[in-house]
């Protein structure tokens, strides 16, 4: 069974969405201080519709973010999961994904593939230049080609920035356009999010079997709930999402009890195991260095198939 959708869970991860201009911040004035961490989340079958013809659906999630504010930041995404038809068919698809964004949020450079019962079904290489009206693509495996998509447009951890200084100043609402590189490298997403109230206590409303850090207890929280729109889907009238995502979203980053809702059936994600590295200050950055390289598949051995059966 094709398992697609979830090439796009990185976006619900690591890229949550909100247009700048609304804020009133230009595209480098970010608050947000992203933590670099290490997450693994085990995700488990909520709910399916007889339609989708899934009995069960397992998987699991190893989500790494190494960097700094002033050298950029690199996301590292391994995502393993297994589906079981109604006549006990299995079959694995394996997502795999990195990517490095540049400090001042104006280059994405991205390598996903996704392998399904390792076939590859699915891969895109490039880099991605944000300009003031529009985003250039260059895909460079496997099909060499340029693409523009008109507008004002964020990157993922553009987007999990200024979700972060939105809930911070106390915004609930906001929409804007996502490129994250994935799938084929050609698509551009709409989203809208829903921003609750500041939870009291950062632990709260948990789901997660990890032993949280002290660090995280003294991280601000909040309920965030993102709404996905492939942009190649031209329908007509009022669209349904391609998926939502609920979570809770921290102040440094982390994300954690996470629902994810493809419409046909459901998700459920667990972050059970978190390991927070030290933030560099900007102080401290080797302004020498770049961490801008030519990135490849990472964690390639992080998960094998055997742990979510």
């Amino acid at each position: 069974m094709r398992f697609s959708c979830h090439r796009r869970f990185l976006t619900g991860v690591a890229g949550i969405s909100l247009s700048l201009g609304w804020l009133g911040l230009p595209n480098n004035v970010l608050s947000a201080e992203l933590q670099p961490h290490r997450a693994i989340y085990d995700m488990r079958l909520s709910s399916a519709e007889s339609g989708s013809k899934i009995s069960d659906v397992t998987g699991r999630m190893v989500y790494e973010l190494s960097g700094s504010a002033c050298a950029g930041f690199t996301v590292d995404l391994r995502f393993v999961v297994m589906t079981t038809d109604g006549d006990g068919a299995e079959s694995v698809t394996d997502i795999r994904t990195t990517y490095y964004e540049a400090p001042d949020n104006g280059k994405l450079t991205f390598a996903y593939q996704t392998f399904i019962d390792d076939y590859l079904a699915e891969e895109a290489r490039g880099t991605a230049t944000n300009q003031p009206t529009k985003v250039d693509v260059d895909l460079v495996g496997p099909d060499v080609k340029q693409l523009s998509f008109d507008g004002s447009i964020m990157f993922p951890l553009q987007h999990l920035h200024s979700m972060i200084d939105a809930a911070a100043s106390g915004q609930h609402f906001m929409a804007t356009k996502l490129y994250d590189g994935s799938a084929t490298g050609d698509t551009l997403y709409d989203s809208s999010v829903v921003i609750g109230r500041q939870l009291p206590d950062p632990l709260a409303q948990r789901s997660d079997h990890a032993l949280m850090p002290k660090g995280l207890a003294r991280a601000d929280a909040w309920p965030v709930s993102i709404a996905y729109f492939d942009l190649n889907n031209k329908v007509r009238g009022e669209r349904s999402p391609d998926y939502q995502l609920r979570a809770v979203l921290h102040e440094n980053g982390v994300s954690r009890s996470m629902h994810l809702n493809y419409g046909l059936f459901q998700l459920d994600g667990a972050l059970v195991e978190l390991d927070l590295k030290p933030i560099v200050p900007m102080s401290a950055c080797n302004t020498s260095a770049s961490l801008e390289e030519e990135v490849s598949v990472p964690l390639g051995d992080v998960i094998a198939v055997e742990p979510i059966r």
